[in-house]
């Protein structure tokens, strides 16, 4: 990069006396000093590259962002360092690059490459900055965004095939009741009680499975349906005893071991009761078919400063790291008879209460699953009221 002060220094470098050329010296030490402050102190990472790729300057915050100190790689190739991407391509091209790309180490993060071509230095060296943006924040929002559009287009999809489907349900349960009322008429002309009562359990099994799949259509709509909830003060260690309650048969059934920890001091939380009964209906739901007969599930409460906290842990199969990344997504399964929307309603319901889910997970080593919500009480300071004798009188 030319600088039209050093040119004209060295043009009469031969009369400048030892004083100037130390004043020079120092006046340049305390820019460079002053530049290497600024860019240290910058969020995003800089590297100075020259034509073979080799790294002539890096920031501190390059450190952050690759693990590695600015010291370490000065003077080496760039690649060494970031093999993601083809430097020797991207120099050759001499114009501005922009590149989005994923780093693993030494955390998982996504970052933006911009590398910008500078002045030539000298006839033969050309020199290029490279700025790394860490865009993970706005990657994961974005994404986030996408899948709440997802999902809404999900809700609606799914809304118009289930009330499509309990239109002619319906129809079948008026007209079989006709049916059944005329049936059972003449043959109460013709036949006797015998054949009666093989009827009337097949009419009772016919009853049972209508009212089963109307049942099961409305569950769906409640699940799906975007709808607010209606905040009241619960105790979740109530909500969590009725959830498994309700799941006991099944439960009884493996043989499963049902461990409670709850926390008697646990204080209320403003949560709607019908949806949270779901949410933890689900996580208990998939913990049962993860860990099978005889499995274990261990279910806890406590609260922090900020949160009160549901954890269900069990010894069952675990969710691989290549299932953990979509877990989330819908209509992603890992079960031959699963519709992959479990957990997505339930992140969907405790995101409505204002809260988080987290899920750590091992194939092979079993599950655990945390739902946080946050505390209903808030600490506020009331201004001491003035004195009455000071306070005029409103008629």
């Amino acid at each position: 990069m030319r600088h039209s002060f050093l040119s004209k220094l060295l043009g009469k470098f031969e009369r400048v006396g030892p004083r100037e050329i130390q004043s020079v010296f120092l006046r340049l030490v305390k820019e460079k000093g002053f530049l290497e402050a600024i860019f240290n102190a910058l969020q995003e990472g800089i590297i100075v590259l020259d034509n073979q790729a080799k790294i002539k300057y890096s920031n501190l915050t390059i450190q952050r962002l690759f693990g590695v100190s600015p010291e370490y790689i000065l003077g080496k190739e760039i690649k060494q360092f970031i093999p993601l991407i083809d430097w020797s391509e991207l120099i050759s091209l001499g114009k501005v690059i922009s590149r989005d790309f994923q780093v693993f180490y030494p955390e998982t993060r996504y970052l933006n490459l911009s590398l910008i071509p500078l002045e030539e230095i000298g006839d033969k060296n050309a020199a290029f900055i490279a700025i790394f943006y860490d865009i993970t924040t706005t990657r994961e929002k974005t994404l986030e965004t996408i899948e709440s559009e997802k999902l809404n287009l999900l809700t609606i999809l799914a809304a118009g095939v289930a009330h499509e489907l309990g239109n002619p349900i319906n129809a079948l349960g008026i007209h079989f009741q006709l049916i059944e009322k005329k049936v059972k008429k003449l043959l109460h002309l013709k036949k006797g009680q015998q054949e009666d009562k093989q009827l009337e359990d097949s009419f009772a099994a016919i009853r049972s499975e209508i009212r089963r799949l109307d049942g099961i259509i409305n569950q769906f709509l409640k699940a799906i349906r975007p709808s607010a909830p209606k905040l009241r003060l619960i105790s979740l260690n109530q909500v969590l005893k009725q959830t498994v309650e309700f799941l006991s048969p099944e439960i009884q059934n493996l043989d499963i071991l049902i461990e409670m920890d709850l926390d008697q001091g646990l204080p209320l939380v403003r949560a709607d009761r019908n949806q949270l009964k779901q949410a933890f209906y689900n996580i208990l739901k998939n913990g049962i078919e993860a860990v099978g007969k005889n499995g274990i599930i261990k279910i806890s409460t406590h609260a922090d400063d900020a949160f009160l906290i549901v954890s269900f842990q069990d010894n069952g199969t675990g969710i691989s790291q290549q299932a953990m990344s979509h877990i989330f997504k819908p209509y992603f399964t890992t079960k031959t008879s699963g519709t992959g929307l479990g957990l997505l309603i339930v992140r969907r319901i405790i995101r409505d209460h204002g809260g988080e889910v987290q899920i750590e997970s091992q194939d092979g080593k079993g599950t655990t699953v945390k739902i946080l919500l946050p505390r209903a009480e808030r600490l506020i300071r009331l201004l001491p009221m003035a004195e009455e004798k000071n306070t005029p009188a409103h008629q």
